[in-house]
């Protein structure tokens, strides 16, 4: 939430798109058009009022919300060691799979 100030207008008040946007943005980045985009998506509320998109601040807040995108969780990456220990043990299970004949039985029944 950004601190109050005086020079910056009512978050609630509807605001043309192209006007709200040097607020909101003030080292650009987005258009008009972006923003729609993101209405059509669902995650900014726009009013059409006489043919023409107005958003607030407040909604345009709610947007950039929705829009922070969390890191992805990566699975733990096996030490070199470990690989080999489980390449190593998956070669085991085919070859004892070979020997005992299990594995040409899941083939032949399948």
């Amino acid at each position: 939430m950004r601190p109050p100030d005086e020079n910056r207008p009512d978050p609630n008040a509807p605001m043309r798109l192209k006007d709200i946007i040097p607020i909101a943005f003030p080292h650009g980045g987005i258009s008009p058009a972006g923003l729609r985009r993101e209405a059509k998506r669902g995650r900014l509320r726009l009013m059409r009022i006489a043919g023409k998109d107005f958003t607030t601040l407040a909604a345009i807040e709610e947007m950039q919300r929705l829009c922070v995108v969390e890191p992805e969780q990566k699975e733990p990456s096996l030490h070199l060691d470990d690989r080999g220990k489980a390449a190593l043990a998956a070669a085991r299970a085919i070859a004892h799979e070979l020997r005992t004949g299990r594995r040409g039985a899941k083939l032949k029944s399948g």
